[in-house]
């Protein structure tokens, strides 16, 4: 595909979108109106839903390279170790990280329970 069919692509995908899109930003009646809590909340759980998987994925990353490197260091004692020595630091870093994501969820419970009173 040549530079002017790809742009050529691109303008005409922007444009379908832009006509499918624009009725409904236009609607009769606006935006609904939301309150900082309802704000704050969505805010927090599309984070929540997004750094918690990609921290899992992280750590299982983490978790298959040191196994891979346990596996291929097999019949070397000295490298072996060393790729043994990550394992405490990866068991570390998800008990750091799931221990974060809990206190920071505590504390917004904290918070919507304070706002709601």
């Amino acid at each position: 595909m040549t530079l002017i069919n790809k742009t050529r692509t691109l303008f005409f995908s922007a444009w379908t979108w832009l006509l499918i899109m624009a009725p409904k930003a236009l609607a009769v009646g606006g935006i609904e109106e939301q309150s900082a809590e309802d704000t704050a909340s969505s805010l927090v759980t599309l984070v929540k839903d997004s750094i918690q998987p990609l921290g899992a994925l992280i750590i299982l990353v983490a978790i298959v390279i040191a196994a891979v490197k346990i596996i291929i260091t097999a019949n070397k004692p000295e490298e072996r170790a060393k790729a043994m020595e990550s394992l405490p630091y990866i068991l570390v870093g998800g008990v750091l990280l799931g221990g974060a994501m809990l206190i920071s969820g505590f504390v917004v419970g904290l918070m919507g329970q304070a706002g709601g009173n």
